[in-house]
């Protein structure tokens, strides 16, 4: 989201929807090049999920949104708006410019996410839970992946970039809460129509908080999964609780320094009602 150039085979054997058979086989030299003593199965494999990722990347046009708390009527019909959740760092509307980017429809794969993992000689995520019984189901290798902290994200994107040959990075927030309100729009709920409808494009409230498999449900308008509930985010911002009021207008990527990092998106454990834009 490798293999080097293969004795015998034809980039032919690799397909995608977006690259050119000479792209491809840019991704499988450069594949070769870094892991040269992998097997060829496993080349393919690292190949593969390059190739899909780029595949997976939707382009979003840039422009211009008011990024912040948008409010809501408190009751339907009324006169009266309302935040639309209780965190206060969000509150301050200001204006954001995006350029043109891409970002992914889907969320990242355990299946992914292990491959990359094993390429560093670690083992997977929460080893020892997934020998447990009855726990095998939150590891399932089409749901999303489980991170310890920012970094391993981040370093999974640059990690693609590099081998796509293309620069690859984690979102900024403005990037996702643009995608998320279908280009800036006043939406509340990232889902095919802003609004929830249990069963359909949400969980429904008695299906448990177990997460499901990437694009269960549909996406919004731009084509872009599991951005309300499923797994929460992480996107490439510093967090200050300040920063919406020192935000610059153009292409904002948060603080220049920080302890911690923002996290954007609801996961199952929330409440339809606070899985928000």
């Amino acid at each position: 989201m490798l293999a080097a150039v293969l004795a015998g085979c034809s980039s032919s054997s690799i397909t995608s929807t977006t690259l050119s058979d000479s792209e491809i086989e840019a991704i499988q030299s450069r594949v070769e090049t870094r892991y040269p003593d992998l097997s060829f199965d496993k080349q393919r494999s690292v190949t593969q999920l390059v190739v899909r990722s780029l595949d997976n990347m939707v382009r979003i046009e840039g422009g211009s949104f008011m990024m912040g708390e948008i409010k809501v009527p408190c009751e339907p019909g009324s006169e009266q708006l309302c935040n639309t959740d209780y965190d206060r760092d969000n509150d301050f509307q200001h204006k954001v410019t995006l350029d043109d980017y891409a970002l992914s429809k889907y969320e990242t794969t355990i299946a992914d996410f292990d491959l990359f993992r094993a390429l560093q000689g670690k083992e997977p995520y929460e080893k020892e839970i997934r020998e447990r019984e009855g726990r095998q189901s939150l590891f399932e290798a089409n749901k999303p992946a489980w991170t310890k902290n920012w970094q391993e994200p981040k370093n999974y994107c640059t990690w693609i970039g590099e081998l796509a040959g293309r620069s690859v990075d984690l979102p900024t927030e403005a990037q996702w809460e643009f995608a998320a309100r279908n280009r800036g729009k006043n939406v509340l709920h990232a889902t095919d129509n802003g609004e929830i409808d249990l069963g359909r494009n949400y969980r429904d409230e008695g299906a448990g908080s177990k997460n499901r498999t990437v694009g269960s449900f549909p996406p919004n308008p731009l084509g872009l999964y599991d951005l309300n509930g499923n797994a929460a985010e992480w996107v490439n911002d510093v967090y200050s609780e300040n920063y919406y009021k020192q935000s610059p207008e153009f292409n904002p990527r948060g603080p220049k320094e920080g302890d911690s990092h923002v996290i954007r998106g609801g996961t199952n454990l929330d409440s339809p009602r606070f899985s928000t834009t």
